[in-house]
């Protein structure tokens, strides 16, 4: 990863690139007139995954991973790389299951159904572990409306740049949650 985003971020920004590493090699120059390069954002959880991300990228995007982590394990990380690397404070985007439900349990128990097995492959249980969870179902934001408020607040609080939110739940429930997130004003 280190040795693609050392070739690519250049290239986004219209420099020509004569890179060399072990894994890859990059002759080149890629140039759009009035085109702004776009952010790249990496799926880093791992502490050396987050330290690419703030050394090379412009952020992270993370997966079943609760406020907690991201105040606790993602933020400090990635972004003690970004300054050590003379650069901004990277991007945190936190994606987060909601339903605004009125059985949670029911919605996390068809996400453990769905989803449970990706809590065995090991980055996704170190990540869990780290969060004293069993299981993806728990990183599931579920309930009331005022629930999913107090849980998006708390992403926010531990520094998430930005909340990407997957409405989960029967076909009622992602209405309900598509129509409070719609209207609320975080």
């Amino acid at each position: 990863m280190r040795e693609y985003l050392s070739a690519l971020m250049p290239l986004l920004r219209g420099e020509a690139v004569d890179y060399r590493g072990a894994t890859l090699s990059v002759t080149g120059q890629v140039t759009v007139p009035g085109a702004t390069p776009p952010p790249v954002l990496l799926s880093a959880l791992g502490p050396v995954m987050l330290r690419i991300a703030g050394e090379l990228a412009d952020g992270t995007v993370t997966v079943w991973t609760g406020a907690r982590a991201v105040a606790e394990h993602i933020v400090p990380r990635i972004t003690e790389a970004a300054r050590a690397a003379g650069r901004p404070a990277p991007r945190v985007v936190a994606s987060a299951m909601v339903a605004i439900t009125n059985d949670p349990e029911k919605v996390r128990r068809r996400i453990a159904e769905q989803f449970g097995f990706a809590g065995d492959f090991a980055g996704y249980r170190a990540m869990l572990d780290r969060q004293g969870m069993s299981g993806i179902h728990e990183t599931v934001i579920a309930g009331s409306e005022r629930t999913v408020e107090a849980e998006i607040a708390r992403y926010a609080a531990a520094g998430a740049t930005d909340l990407l939110v997957s409405p989960v739940g029967d076909e009622e429930e992602q209405s309900r949650t598509f129509a409070f997130l719609g209207h609320a004003a975080f």
